[in-house]
């Protein structure tokens, strides 16, 4: 049923966004860039960036929030630089992968109860020239268990021009979390230098769930307590990185103020 749902949302969007201010077939600048993780058990997770020449792949094990990963750090082209991993835990890392085709595995990282932010970039062979830099962030389980909830978790990517909806959107950008999803699509310099944003909350469950843009003009925020509603944020602008956050907390709860459960995710623009 989750899915069916998730596809009803897209065509929503289709039909919402149709006069943006893009065309719909125009390849974004931004092809070839993505971001996400995903618990796939509650003791497995997994982290994925990519940049167009770069790919990191992180597989991870979950001991009650006590976490550890293996890397894979791939370049994919050839031209003369290398991919580069700056991995952030318990302790701060860096690694490279150089040469077309060259996948470099890490293993051995100290395990940590720390939030994760993983950064990719293309870089020279002397390590000295990073560009094309793309993050991403895994909040911490350890603070958290409803964290390791099998399915939480973000993904975003640029679109490629097989991809676009009618609106012609950049990018999509998705949070689950729970029994809620809150989705949002992009448009790049619309107007010039910002990014016009078109966001949605759906809960699939009797629960309390918040959508919420966090650097929006004007503010982009969305809450209630229902189960099976698909509903749409203001449409808004942003400047630089978007920054997104789904929450969720019990449904008539006996306990006072019932804890929320975040998750954050950002959208950095290609450079």
């Amino acid at each position: 049923m989750r899915l069916t749902r998730i596809l009803v949302v897209a065509v929503t969007v289709a039909a919402t966004v149709a006069i943006a201010p893009q065309a719909a077939l125009a390849i974004p600048p931004g092809t070839g860039w993505s971001g996400s993780w995903k618990y796939t058990g509650g003791t497995s997770v997994q982290v994925k960036l990519d940049v167009p020449g770069a790919k990191l792949v992180a597989n991870g094990w979950d001991a009650l929030g006590t976490r550890a990963f293996a890397l894979n750090i791939t370049d994919t082209v050839a031209d003369g630089k290398c991919a580069y991993v700056k991995w952030t835990a318990a302790a701060t890392t860096e690694h490279w992968a150089c040469g077309n085709g060259t996948t470099e595995q890490v293993t051995g990282l100290p395990t940590s109860t720390n939030a994760i932010t993983a950064v990719l970039c293309r870089d020279s062979t002397a390590h000295n020239n990073k560009t094309n830099c793309n993050v991403i962030d895994v909040p911490s389980s350890y603070t958290d268990e409803f964290i390791r909830t099998e399915g939480n978790g973000v993904q975003w990517h640029y679109y490629d021009a097989s991809e676009h909806y009618d609106g012609g959107e950049d990018w999509g950008a998705w949070i689950t979390i729970g029994d809620v999803d809150f989705d949002y699509f992009g448009w790049d310099d619309t107007p010039e230098g910002q990014r016009w944003i078109r966001s949605f909350l759906s809960v699939f469950a009797p629960t309390c769930a918040s959508g919420t843009l966090l650097n929006a003009t004007p503010a982009s925020s969305l809450s209630y307590c229902s189960q099976n509603l698909i509903d749409a944020l203001p449409v808004t602008h942003v400047t630089g990185t978007a920054w997104g956050r789904g929450c969720t907390w019990a449904i008539n709860s006996r306990v006072p103020n019932p804890p929320k459960h975040c998750i954050t995710v950002r959208v950095p623009e290609p450079s």
